[in-house]
């Protein structure tokens, strides 16, 4: 497989969902975000808009053949003031998550990930090529 293939969370209900909170400000539940797939000769590149995510709340992370990308904002608690009455509220805490299918030929001990201004930058290293030769016997 060359390409990293993309997998959503979400079924249609939940991107029905998601449409109609756009307009209505709900709570941001388990979305996905934006993201860039970049291959060069030695990595994949996955960078990805997570504005307002710490970098302690980001969880990167492989399971089997699939890499996670997992991000958790937390409401602020000064918005909790008894003395304050909000009139129109966005954000809110929610989870945010992508997946992605590796490739085979991905190191999966060498994945680095950085978190800088709002952008999550996640380096998957190629791992060497290796090729074995099959000796075909006659009968």
């Amino acid at each position: 497989m060359k390409y990293l293939t993309t997998r959503t969370p979400l079924g249609l209900f939940d991107e029905m969902d998601r449409f109609f909170n756009r307009f209505h400000g709900a709570n941001l539940t388990q979305v996905g975000f934006d993201v860039d797939v970049a291959e060069t000769k030695d990595s994949y590149v996955i960078t990805g808009n997570l504005p307002g995510f710490a970098a302690d709340n980001v969880d990167v992370r492989v399971e089997g053949n699939l890499l996670i990308i997992e991000a958790r904002i937390l409401e602020d608690v000064e918005k909790k003031s008894e003395d304050t009455t909000w009139h129109y509220r966005e954000r809110r805490e929610g989870n945010m998550k992508r997946s992605f299918v590796l490739p085979e030929k991905v190191d999966k001990n060498r994945v680095e990930a950085v978190v800088k201004n709002g952008v999550i930058s996640v380096t998957l290293n190629k791992s060497a090529e290796s090729s074995q030769s099959i000796t075909v016997k006659s009968e």
